[in-house]
């Protein structure tokens, strides 16, 4: 009975009871290795930074973490971090002072403790760069590591704390330069950086959705490399929320400042995948490739391609791929350059548009990250208008076709944009034509230049938005012979220079007959379609939608890149659709984002402004009509900036005698001699290469003596009309002439009203100015800016004043001198408030 009892009961209770003790045992041992929470020990080792490290010269003190661990694998990384990629610390400015710090935990077993604890002491004995923190060393514990380390380092003054890896090869010297180049700044975060990322997709923390209970990862930067300000160092550990711990300490951090609407700025440079690229600033090695950091920093200070002897067939995620064996898109990935990693095809979430809708582009130093494109006035990045108030003088004309199809029509276009606005510096984009294509208009003075490309300069230019269209752009010859080719060309060109650039891009069929009242007013027009497929991406169900033909934005609006990136990349390039990059694509994009845009200066035209006859019935403009100075005068001119003439539809009609477009090229002519294209025939009124100068402006000038109240009511951007200056019908400006006159003497005087020049503050009631070798452009400058200002008692009253202007041209020994004066009837009416009507 007793064996029974004991075979049955006793002695395997007592196995049972052994085993349990021997894992509490075993569980206990372990905890007091992996627990943080029971981690009470200080910090130790190398915890004080000595004065040598902590140069008191440098403007900018940074601070290096580096995450290592107890391993024997680590002691090898540190050993070969010293030996190549710490040692650019001191390559940079010598206004930067770099410390750094190896970061580990607490040994993660007794056994490891007793194995490596000596090595650990011997090795910072020799080198001054470890400090071990109270928290576990285990993996899963990464991120509680990395608070711990945020802990140690409030006791040192810096301005940056830079957080990177053991298996990381970083590019000190270039990374020190930049944030000794910076302002101060606050609440910066900088890295490789991810968004949008579902918790449970491939590139996410598991435990994310089950610790956090989140469906989408807040923005974060890749743990590989990333740069904060030292006062979010100090809002994570000051702060009193409860604060959780995962195992991906990158996602962690972002979670600590979840909420704080600080936003990471994206850094491609840096990289958590087996890539190498020329301008990689932190790249990951693999235990078994370590030794090639050495290699690596060999490159480098011997001024060798830095990935040299490296593998380097892998495509970089938003890297441009052309040439490499992948392609990181078929992973599902996109990537915008200015705002980082997220996937192509998401989760059905719910999208919402965010409110920042313009990027800031990186400043131009010439010489250094820019060069001259056309001296002294367009870069790669910038020109010398883009960051000015006269970024809408701009304007960007794109030909394809050949010289011969540059018609009257087409200069007479270029024509009507000087006669409104004879300060506008134009650019054509063409491979077609001849530089010196308009030289008669620059011997007057005007501003035109043809800007010849080809995918050698577009790529030299960098006129690219992305690592996408810089593919597109590689694989030119793949594309070039599609039916579209040379209208998407076109359309990507367009999106580039208003992007890269700003200014007015219109098309050669667009004819100006006002210039627009407000230049600071960033506009598209707008059209209706009738066709009822268009239904699914128009703006509404009426048809309405953004046609590209005029629009006019100063530079740096997001939706130019990402209609690009999206249209232009190899991986998503349609050449067999025709309308996918055009009308459609932007109108697509305006349509989801429209409040974001519009918030930050987007303005959608009425129809009528810049295309006020829709392309079914434009054909009626060039067509002979008793009433066409009627319709020009009280319709076209009162509600229209433009007339567009949709040139697929009207290039081959004649413009007929007496038409609207007829009486538009009569009123609006500068007479500048130049030879037909086909017959080599002179082009003037003369048809000789002399032309008599002629003073044009109206007989009568009706001048609305706005009330304070109607102004203000007048929201509306196109509706505030600049009040006393001479436009459209009105406009002022010489005709023919000699391109360049010795002399040129203007008086100006009013009867009873004064006037002023532009932005002058000086006012006249009568004036005489000489201009000496003056252009046809700096007399008509000098008119555009008149502006009429009626006396007191005329704004009260009404009335009616004169306005004379003389001008006379001594062309010295070379021309006669020539003479032409207007006098014309200001017509002052005062306009009630309707409430006294």
């Amino acid at each position: 009975m007793k064996s029974t009892v004991v075979k049955i009961l006793v002695l395997p209770l007592f196995i049972v009871t052994c085993l349990t003790t021997f894992a509490a045992l075993y569980q206990i041992n372990c905890l007091q290795y992996t627990t943080s929470q029971l981690m009470g020990q200080p910090f130790q080792l190398d915890t004080t930074l000595s004065k040598h490290e902590l140069a008191n010269g440098a403007s900018t003190v940074v601070l290096v973490l580096i995450l290592s661990s107890w391993s024997s694998q680590s002691f090898e990384r540190r050993q070969v971090l010293r030996d190549s990629s710490l040692k650019l610390l001191t390559s940079g400015s010598d206004k930067v002072s770099i410390a750094y710090r190896f970061i580990i935990g607490q040994p993660p077993s007794a056994q490891m403790q007793m194995a490596m604890g000596s090595l650990l002491v011997q090795e910072s004995a020799a080198y001054h760069d470890i400090v071990v923190v109270p928290a576990s060393d285990a993996s899963k514990h990464k991120s509680r590591k990395v608070f711990e380390a945020l802990q140690w380092s409030r006791n040192i003054k810096y301005d940056y704390l830079v957080k990177t890896d053991d298996d990381v090869f970083a590019r000190w010297d270039i990374i020190g330069s930049e944030l000794a180049a910076l302002d101060p700044q606050t609440y910066y975060w900088k890295g490789l950086t991810y968004r949008n990322m579902p918790s449970d997709s491939k590139h996410a923390d598991k435990s994310m959705s089950a610790d956090y209970g989140l469906s989408i990862l807040p923005a974060f930067t890749s743990g590989t490399l990333y740069t904060v300000s030292r006062d979010i160092v100090d809002l994570i550990v000051t702060s009193k929320l409860p604060r959780r711990f995962i195992a991906a300490e990158d996602h962690n951090f972002a979670v600590w400042l979840f909420g704080y609407n600080i936003e990471p700025i994206h850094d491609a440079r840096i990289q958590d995948r087996d890539v190498c690229e020329e301008d990689q600033i932190a790249k990951r090695f693999s235990s078994a490739d370590v030794q090639n950091m050495k290699r690596m920093y060999n490159n480098i200070i011997s001024k060798q391609p830095q990935c040299a002897g490296l593998d380097s067939s892998a495509c970089a995620v938003c890297y441009p791929c052309h040439g490499k064996k992948n392609d990181w898109r078929s992973s599902n990935l996109a990537c915008d350059l200015f705002r980082g990693i997220t996937l192509r095809e998401q989760p059905k979430f719910t999208k919402v548009s965010g409110m920042a809708a313009k990027d800031v582009l990186p400043a131009s130093k010439i010489g250094e990250n820019d060069e001259w494109i056309v001296k002294d006035v367009l870069s790669k990045r910038t020109s010398i208008y883009s960051d000015s108030d006269e970024w809408h003088l701009l304007h960007w004309v794109c030909w394809s076709s050949a010289p011969s199809t540059f018609t009257d029509r087409h200069w007479r276009a270029l024509e009507l944009v000087w006669v409104h606005e004879p300060r506008a510096v134009v650019f054509m984009i063409s491979n077609t034509l001849p530089e010196n294509f308009f030289d008669e208009y620059s011997q007057h003075g005007y501003n035109v230049r043809v800007i010849h490309f080809d995918k050698e300069r577009l790529l030299n230019w960098r006129w690219h938005f992305g690592s996408g269209t810089q593919d597109w752009l590689e694989d030119w010859e793949k594309w070039e012979n599609g039916e579209y080719f040379n209208w998407h060309l076109t359309d990507y060109v367009r999106l580039f220079l208003l992007y890269n650039y700003g200014g007015v891009y219109m098309d050669m069929d667009a004819l100006w007959i006002r210039a627009p009242p407000d230049p600071n007013l960033e506009f598209i027009g707008s059209d209706y379609s009738g066709l009822e497929s268009d239904r699914e991406w128009t703006l509404d169900d009426q048809g309405l939608y953004l046609p590209q033909g005029l629009m006019r934005f100063k530079r740096g609006w997001r939706f130019f890149r990402e209609i690009a990136e999206s249209a232009f990349s190899s991986y998503t390039y349609d050449p067999k659709c025709f309308n996918c990059q055009g009308p459609k694509a932007i109108t697509t994009y305006i349509r989801e984002h429209r409040h974001a845009v519009e918030s930050n200066g987007f303005t959608i035209l009425p129809r009528e402004i810049l295309y006020p006859v829709g392309y079914q019935e434009v054909q009626k403009l060039l067509s002979p009509n008793p009433l066409a100075e009627q319709e020009l005068k009280t319709e076209l001119i009162v509600n229209s900036w433009n007339i567009h003439l949709f040139g697929k539809m009207t290039n081959h009609l004649e413009i007929k005698f007496g038409s609207v477009i007829d009486l538009v090229f009569k009123q609006f002519d500068l007479d500048i001699p130049h030879r037909d294209i086909e017959t080599h025939s002179i082009i003037s009124s003369t048809n000789t290469w002399t032309v008599p100068m002629h003073l044009i402006g109206p007989r009568t000038y009706i001048y609305r003596a706005y009330t304070p109240r109607v102004l203000k009511e007048q929201q509306k951007p196109w509706d505030k009309a600049p009040v006393g200056k001479f436009q459209g019908l009105d406009v002022i400006y010489v005709r023919g002439g000699p391109p360049v006159s010795h002399l040129v003497k203007v008086e100006v005087k009013v009867a009873r009203g004064k006037f002023n020049f532009g932005t002058s503050e000086e006012e006249f009631t009568s004036t005489s100015i000489e201009l000496k070798s003056a252009t046809k452009k700096d007399v008509n400058v000098l008119l555009n800016s008149l502006i009429y200002l009626p006396s007191p008692l005329l704004v009260a009253n009404g009335g009616r004043d004169q306005l004379t202007i003389n001008i006379q041209y001594d062309g010295g020994e070379k021309s006669k001198p020539e003479q032409d004066s207007i006098q014309v009837d200001i017509v002052v009416i005062e306009t009630e408030d309707d409430d006294e009507n």
